[in-house]
C-alpha cells in the first residue's frame, strides 16, 4: 500500500514536472514572438507607419498568429502604463492557451500562457553609411582611396563573395567598423579591418521616394534652366524643374528642389535647410566647384541633403577632379552607385545610404550625422527596453 501510494505521488510529481516544462517552453516561444513583434512594430512606428500590421506579421512568423488557436496579440502604442508609456514606444502582449497532459486529470485541459515586450526608438544608430544592394559588389575601394569615418560605422549589405572589393594597397579605411554581409575576396582594409559574415538588415530610411512631379508632388513648377544668386522654393515647399538646370554661385533656401532632367553645379552653391532631389538625369559638378548643403532637421526629408529616388538608377557622381562637397546630411540614393573619383578635391558627407559605392583614389570624410544630431536624426536604432 505504501509503495502504491508513493508511486501515485511520484507519477503526479512527474506529470506536474512534464506539464510545467511544456508550459515553460511555450512561455519562452511566446516571449520570442513578443520580442520580434515589438521590435518590428517599433520600426514601423519610427518610419511613420502603423505598428500593428508589423507586429502581427512578426508574431505569426514566430508561431503566434492572432486569432488562430485562441491566440490574442494586443498592440499598444504607446504602452498603457509604466516608465515607457510615451510616444516612440510600442507594447506587444501575446496570450495563447497551451494544452496540458497530466493536469487534465484535475480538470485543467489547457493553461493560458502570456508574454509581453516593449520596444522603442532609443538611440541614434552607430552606423551612417549603408550600402544596401543585396548582391553584387557593394563597396569598391580603388587606388589611393582615403576613407576617414569619424565615429561612423560602414555597412555593406551584399551577400556576394566580393561584396567588398579592394584594388591596390595604397588606400586607407579608418573608422569604428566596416561590416560586410558577404565576403571580401581575401582583401583586408587597413588600419581598420573589415568584418565579414554579419547579418543583413533593411533600409534604415524605409525607402523614401520624394515628391512625384506627375502626381501632384510639386508645390511649384519651374521651366528655368539657370539659377544664380538667391532662390527660394517658396515656404519650404517642393519646386520641380522640368528642364535641365545649371546652378552657378547660387544660394537656395529651405525646401525640396526636384530636378526632373538633371542638374549641373559650378562655382559655389549653398542649400540652407533643403534637399536636392535628382528625380531624373544626373548630378554634374564642374571641377573646382563647391557644393554646401545643410539638410532639414524635421519633416519627411529630415536629414537628407541629396535624394536620388530608387527609380533613378543613374550613377550618382559626387566627386570628380578638384570639386568639393560639404554635406550636413545624408546622400540617399537607394537605387544607385555613389561614385567618387580623383584626389584633387574631396567629399565631407555625414551619411550615405545607397545601393553601392565606388571610391577611386578619392578623399571621403564621414563625420557622423547621427552623433551630431542625436535628437533629430532619422537613422536610429530600435531596441527592446522591457
Amino acid at each position: 500500500m505504501m509503495t502504491a501510494l508513493a508511486m501515485t505521488v511520484l507519477v503526479a510529481a512527474l506529470g506536474l514536472a512534464i506539464d510545467g516544462g511544456m508550459l515553460f517552453r511555450a512561455k519562452r516561444q511566446l516571449q520570442t514572438a513578443a520580442d520580434a513583434a515589438a521590435t518590428a512594430a517599433a520600426t514601423n512606428l519610427m518610419y511613420g507607419l502603423s505598428p500593428a500590421p508589423a507586429a502581427d506579421s512578426a508574431a505569426s512568423a514566430n508561431g503566434a498568429t492572432n486569432g488562430v488557436n485562441g491566440t490574442v496579440v494586443t498592440v499598444n502604442s504607446p504602452p498603457q502604463s509604466g516608465p515607457f508609456a510615451s510616444s516612440g514606444y510600442v507594447q506587444v502582449a501575446i496570450q495563447q492557451p497551451t494544452p496540458t497532459y497530466f493536469m487534465r486529470i484535475f480538470g485543467f485541459n489547457s493553461v493560458d500562457v502570456a508574454a509581453q515586450a516593449i520596444a522603442g526608438d532609443s538611440q541614434p544608430s552607430s552606423g551612417c553609411v549603408y550600402l544596401m544592394s543585396p548582391s553584387g559588389n557593394g563597396l569598391s575601394l580603388q587606388g589611393s582611396y582615403d576613407v576617414e569615418a569619424t565615429g561612423c560605422g560602414v555597412y555593406v549589405n551584399s551577400n556576394s563573395s566580393d561584396a567588398l572589393s579592394v584594388t591596390g594597397s595604397g588606400g586607407t579605411f579608418d573608422g569604428p567598423y566596416l561590416d560586410v554581409v558577404g565576403g571580401s575576396g581575401g582583401h583586408v582594409t587597413t588600419p581598420t579591418a573589415q568584418t565579414d559574415g554579419v547579418m543583413p538588415i533593411s533600409d534604415p530610411l524605409g525607402n523614401i521616394t520624394g515628391p512625384t512631379p506627375d502626381n501632384g508632388g510639386c508645390t511649384n513648377t519651374s521651366s528655368a534652366t539657370s539659377i544664380t544668386g538667391n532662390y527660394s522654393a517658396g515656404d519650404g515647399g517642393a519646386v520641380c524643374f522640368t528642364s535641365p538646370v545649371s546652378l552657378s554661385n547660387a544660394t537656395l533656401g529651405a525646401g525640396i528642389y526636384v530636378f526632373e532632367d538633371g542638374v549641373s553645379v559650378s562655382g559655389t552653391v549653398s542649400v540652407n535647410s533643403g534637399t536636392l532631389d535628382i528625380y531624373g538625369g544626373t548630378l554634374n559638378q564642374a571641377s573646382g566647384s563647391l557644393l554646401n548643403i545643410t539638410a532639414p532637421t524635421s519633416g519627411t526629408y529630415n536629414g537628407i541633403a541629396i535624394l536620388q529616388p530608387v527609380t533613378n538608377t543613374n550613377q550618382l557622381q559626387v566627386q570628380f577632379g578638384s570639386n568639393n562637397q560639404t554635406l550636413d546630411g545624408y546622400i540617399y540614393a537607394p537605387g544607385a552607385n555613389v561614385y567618387l573619383q580623383d584626389n584633387g578635391g574631396g567629399v565631407t558627407a555625414t551619411g550615405i545610404i545607397a545601393a553601392s559605392m565606388t571610391n577611386k583614389s578619392s578623399l571621403l570624410r564621414l563625420p557622423s550625422y547621427n552623433a551630431a544630431n542625436p535628437n533629430t536624426t532619422p537613422v536610429r536604432t530600435v531596441s527592446l527596453v522591457e
